[in-house]
């Protein structure tokens, strides 16, 4: 089984303050241990709400919201895809989490949730870590709604061609990785509070009730601009956009170099 390890942002991310000393490469071993088993996938973090936006699409029409966004605690700070035989067997791999994380805060919340999509859909996999190659990387974060956390299945047509779509931009080097998620009914969250390398671990299952702030999938692709994300992020067949009164809508935010997260 494949889980997305979502790092909820915190007023320190928000600001992007340096990292705790060691978190940098506590973090590195903590992700080594996964790629050394076959298991680790995509990992990154994300620049500051500040410099993102959200997309709304409906019957409406368009509107833009420029960051930063109020709701910190929801708000994603990075992720990391990883292989796990179950969910239970991911949490407890999250307890192994750098205690360093928490220090600058007090607590730390990560979120795990199953990847894929129901019904099925073509996941486009990447083995880039984030890191030196980040600049130019943006993430297209879809918004979860009603029908994704009830892991709603939709007509076969639409997968069809969100899969021809996705493999028509892999092929031609936009997009980077992508894939579903999902509800939260599946998920949980790993809450890890304390300091000095004392952690205390409490583990909450899902469904969580704030649908309008999860995560229903991503896109990752390579673009020169925020408004060339943003004009991507318009040409995506997402599954419900032609839904009669429903709304889409997506948060795009541009993937976190190496020299920006430890602060050069």
């Amino acid at each position: 089984m494949q889980f997305m390890i979502i790092r909820k942002a915190d007023a320190a991310t928000e600001a992007l303050l340096p990292p705790a000393p060691g978190l940098i490469e506590d973090m590195a071993h903590f992700h080594q241990q996964f790629a050394d088993e076959g298991k680790l996938g995509l990992a990154l973090g994300l620049r500051p709400s500040g410099h993102a936006v959200r997309l709304k699409m409906g019957p409406g029409g368009e509107r833009i919201t420029d960051g930063p966004f109020a709701e910190t605690k929801e708000l994603v700070a990075g992720f990391t895809i990883i292989e796990a035989d179950s969910k239970e067997a991911a949490i407890e791999r999250l307890r192994q989490w750098p205690p360093a994380d928490a220090d600058a805060t007090g607590q730390v919340t990560l979120e795990l949730r199953e990847t894929g999509c129901p019904g099925g859909c073509a996941e486009v996999a990447s083995s880039l870590a984030g890191n030196d190659d980040s600049a130019g990387r943006y993430v297209i974060l879809l918004r979860s709604n009603a029908d994704s956390e009830r892991d709603t299945v939709p007509e076969q047509e639409k997968l069809d061609a969100l899969d021809a779509f996705n493999m028509a931009e892999a092929a031609a080097g936009v997009l980077l990785a992508g894939d579903g998620l999902m509800s939260s009914a599946r998920g949980a969250r790993v809450t890890l509070s304390g300091s000095g390398g004392r952690v205390d671990v409490s583990v909450i299952d899902g469904p969580f009730a704030e649908a309008k702030e999860l995560i229903a999938g991503f896109w990752m692709i390579r673009a020169g601009s925020l408004d060339d994300a943003i004009a991507w992020a318009r040409k995506l067949p997402y599954p419900t956009r032609l839904d009669a009164g429903t709304e889409v809508e997506v948060e795009i935010r541009e993937v976190l170099t190496m020299d920006e997260l430890v602060g050069a």
